[in-house]
């Protein structure tokens, strides 16, 4: 009994580690603005995935008391689209920090933000003491910071590193997904945000 208790656990964790390795290498296929409808015909989601300005202060006229929740902060590699959109190599490593912005107690928005050449000369650096503050109040506080249009893309929501789930939802829960590069004096941040199942739902 005790040796089939062990191959059991050995197998789950096998399965474990393979769905792992599956959602990192999965690749996520980001589409322009005029191919939208692929991604999703609900016109609600698409508003909210075309909101131009800052994503943070739409979000805090339905929710006030918006938190921000840091799930991870450091230099690792990125995803291997990430990488690609950058110009990285693929064991180049770059900061990322993954945040939730809850809404009460709802997960609303799961940012991504990968900075590449993550060094004293980057203009990006202050980003470290950004804390529990979200990345739109300083982002567009500083009009020389320039962006790129929207990419979109529909994807399961284990698709996104250290994103828990709530009760309700499965590793194959669909999430919707926008992305674009923020540039100051030549340096890039790659910033990607994912409207969650609570958000669309509730608005």
């Amino acid at each position: 009994m005790l040796a089939e208790n062990r191959i059991s656990k050995i197998k789950q964790l096998l399965h474990k580690k393979t769905e792992q390795q599956t959602t990192s290498t999965r690749p996520i296929f980001w589409k322009p603005a005029k191919l939208i409808q692929r991604i999703t015909p609900n016109k609600n989601t698409q508003n909210w995935l075309m909101t131009q300005g800052s994503l943070t202060a739409r979000l805090r006229q339905h929710c006030p008391a918006l938190e921000v929740v840091i799930l991870s902060e450091k230099l690792e590699r990125p995803l291997a689209n990430e990488s690609q959109s950058l110009g990285l190599q693929p064991n180049e490593s770059a900061w990322i920090r993954c945040v939730l912005l809850k809404g009460g107690e709802e997960n609303w928005i799961y940012a991504r933000t990968v900075i590449p050449h993550f060094s004293g000369s980057n203009p990006w650096m202050p980003l470290q003491q950004l804390g529990n503050k979200p990345l739109g109040e300083v982002l567009f506080q500083d009009n020389s910071i320039q962006r790129t249009p929207f990419t979109f893309a529909r994807q399961s929501l284990n698709t996104w590193p250290y994103l828990p789930l709530s009760n309700n939802q499965t590793n194959s829960s669909v999430s919707y997904a926008r992305r674009s590069v923020f540039t100051q004096q030549k340096a890039p941040l790659l910033l990607t945000e994912v409207f969650l199942p609570s958000l669309l739902r509730e608005t």
